[in-house]
């Protein structure tokens, strides 16, 4: 409408947990350079080598991103829980609030939490700042939903390239459904409750807007590419098949606990000697009881595929949507 006034883009930051991120490179570049993230702070945990990364950067990234390296364990030591499907969250809860004061310090607008297998998506393909900026003043939080990403095999290598539709439906996601919470850095007593979301200073909901009740569809997604690639679910639920029982039957997705039972299955107990050898199959560091028929690694592959892909059962034409990322536009390598 002629006269409208556009709302100057507002200033937006990220912060994250990472350990062995599966494509970090390519998940700055989208959101530096297309989603026009001004800052981003990494909270890195056993990753020595994202410092090559980040030193082999553009100047123009250096000055948007920060990272904190936690220390390191002792070489063939992990200080980590066996399980840490739990203290994971407070991790992320304390990452969560040196961000907020580090963005209060430096008048930026909006912080999101985001995990390294996850990306800001808007469908109108607008700057992430552009959106934040026309959220009414009266609110404080903004609830973005979250969709899942599916990839065309088990195969899949590149998961952020390579999917090319997502999953909308929430009663059949693999994860979590609640979405994330972008905070108005500007409440100052706004602090996280969790990864999902932020409270006041009463642990009170501040003043918040769904994106998802919007009448034309969420203008911000997070499109979570989960346990991607087919690799990346292995070294995460080998860890993980270390949960004991009472603990996996408390986590809400299916996914996670048919996977864990999976590895649990699968796991070689104990040292793998000459002998045992011929028993196993070698996958990175893994070794899995080869005589056990779902452990090899084509039934392993299927298992995820079955989840993952578009061979998931479950799924329903309408509950994908297409995934359009012009990434040759601005990504390179």
């Amino acid at each position: 409408m002629e006269g409208t006034k556009v709302p100057a883009k507002a200033k937006v930051a990220m912060v994250l947990l990472t350990r062995h991120p599966a494509d970090i490179k390519t998940w700055l570049q989208y959101h530096l350079d297309y989603m026009g993230v001004d800052r981003i702070f990494l909270s890195v945990e056993d990753t020595p080598q994202l410092k090559e990364v980040l030193e082999a950067a553009p100047p123009s990234w250096k000055s948007k991103v920060t990272a904190w390296y936690q220390a390191l364990a002792p070489q063939g030591e992990d200080q980590r829980p066996t399980d840490d499907y739990e203290t994971l969250q407070a991790r992320q809860v304390k990452a969560m609030a040196m961000a907020k004061k580090q963005c209060e310090a430096e008048g930026i607008d909006w912080l999101l939490h985001i995990d390294d297998d996850e990306l800001l998506y808007t469908p109108q393909h607008r700057a992430v700042g552009s959106v934040l900026a026309a959220m009414p003043a009266e609110f404080n939080q903004a609830y973005i939903p979250n969709v899942e990403a599916v990839y065309p095999s088990a195969d899949t290598k590149s998961c952020f390239r390579e999917a090319a539709e997502f999953n909308v439906n929430r009663y059949k996601f693999a994860a979590y459904a609640n979405g994330k919470a972008a905070v108005r850095v500007a409440d100052t007593e706004a602090h996280p409750a969790g990864p999902h979301q932020w409270r006041d200073a009463n642990n009170e909901e501040p003043p918040s807007i769904h994106l998802d009740a919007e009448p034309f569809g969420p203008p911000l997604m997070v499109v979570h590419f989960e346990s991607c690639p087919f690799t990346r679910w292995e070294d995460k639920f080998y860890e993980l098949g270390n949960t004991d029982q009472e603990k996996v039957s408390h986590i809400p997705f299916p996914f996670y606990r048919s996977s864990i039972a999976r590895m649990q299955q699968c796991r070689a107990e104990g040292p793998v000697s000459f002998v045992q050898e011929s028993e196993v199959r070698r996958s990175g560091e893994h070794a899995y009881k080869s005589q056990e028929p779902d452990c090899s690694e084509s039934s392993l592959k299927h298992f995820w595929a079955q989840w993952k892909t578009e061979e998931n059962p479950r799924l329903r034409k309408n509950d994908l949507m297409p995934l359009q990322i012009p990434w040759s536009l601005f990504a390179s390598g």
